[in-house]
């Protein structure tokens, strides 16, 4: 989920005590439409260190407004802007790293400029970095440091950051997994319209976690229509392809009769592939439909491997079986799950 490289243009900036007079005729001409006058003045105020200037005059030769297109010309004069702390040029200047405009590709530098823009406040910049360190793309997979930017620029309004967010709480990456701060996360990125066009369009193409995504928001009717057949479709492909979390929720599907006759058979079936995976949530899940079916030993068994992965809701739900177990049950229990861990969880009948 990568925004677009450039910033848009605004008029309403707290004019620089450099060149007042040459940076204000810059605004004015280039609101009317007169390119040439703009990039006079512009670059009057601009050699005499305006960083505003230098940012604007960066943008005119970014999108060849008026003038020939340069992206050696908007590195130079982006760099200077941003060299003075000012974020917008800062994340562009990390954009033309990226993407390697008007500069040799160097995805260190990037991120240094990238973060540079984030420390001062651009939650644009704070939106794709925590993307770039989530997805593990142009800098290796943070969880932590994913957290920290999307954190803030969700907090700000950027559906993006909120839908990524929202997708940290909802699979525990990161942060203790927590489904209702993702379905609040997923319902504020809905309330802005974010489309799931994107995932469809990557869906297509064969992403599993795309299918996934795409499955979640029918299967919850997260700026989507619910419809419980697209889900289970989406699900089932990106469950094809090995995806856990998908595998995970077709176990609910028919654990729940979510647009299915309700099946606890089906449920562990799917279930087990996630669980197989060592998904704590899976194997959670698997230890209450072992209770339902009245099998306390298999379901402290899953419970007991949930927690050993940290998750906490299984802690609660062994102390309160234990209480309805005989000491005898517990250890065949616990047998089993060391000899289920031990074999990579191959042997967990």
């Amino acid at each position: 989920m990568k925004k677009t490289l450039l910033i848009p243009f605004v008029f309403s900036l707290q004019l620089s005590t450099f060149s007042f007079a040459d940076f204000n005729k810059g605004v004015d001409a280039y609101k009317s439409g007169d390119y040439a006058t703009a990039q006079k003045e512009w670059e009057l105020s601009a050699d005499e260190g305006n960083s505003r200037a230098q940012f604007l005059l960066g943008l005119m030769y970014l999108h060849g407004r008026g003038i020939s297109q340069d992206h050696a010309a908007a590195f130079k004069w982006m760099k200077l802007a941003g060299e003075q702390g000012y974020a917008a040029a800062q994340f562009n200047v990390g954009r033309m790293y990226e993407q390697g405009l008007g500069v040799t590709r160097d995805l260190e530098a990037a991120i240094e400029w990238f973060e540079a823009a984030a420390g001062n406040g651009s939650d644009i910049a704070q939106s794709h970095l925590g993307a770039a360190y989530y997805e593990g793309t142009i800098v290796g997979q943070n969880l932590a440091a994913a957290f920290k930017w999307l954190q803030p620029a969700a907090e700000r309004g950027i559906d993006s950051a909120q839908f990524l967010l929202g997708s940290m709480y909802y699979k525990g990456q990161g942060v203790p997994q927590d489904l209702k701060s993702a379905f609040d996360w997923f319902a504020r990125a809905a309330d802005q319209g974010y489309a799931p066009a994107q995932f469809r369009h990557l869906a297509e193409q064969g992403d599993a976690e795309s299918q996934f995504r795409l499955g979640l928001m029918h299967d919850h009717g997260f700026n989507i229509e619910q419809d419980y057949d697209a889900a289970i479709r989406w699900y089932l492909l990106a469950a094809g392809q090995g995806y856990a979390p998908a595998q995970n929720n077709l176990g609910s599907i028919h654990e729940q009769g979510r647009g299915v006759p309700q099946d606890f058979q089906a449920a562990i079936k799917w279930y087990r592939l996630a669980a197989n995976q060592g998904l704590a949530q899976a194997q959670h899940n698997l230890g209450s439909v072992y209770l339902n079916l009245q099998d306390r030993i298999h379901a402290h068994m899953w419970w007991n491997l949930a927690a050993s992965n940290g998750f906490k809701d299984a802690f609660l739900d062994l102390d309160r079986i234990e209480k309805t177990m005989t000491a005898e049950d517990i250890r065949k229990s616990q047998k089993l799950a060391r000899i289920c861990l031990a074999k990579d969880y191959r042997y967990c009948d």
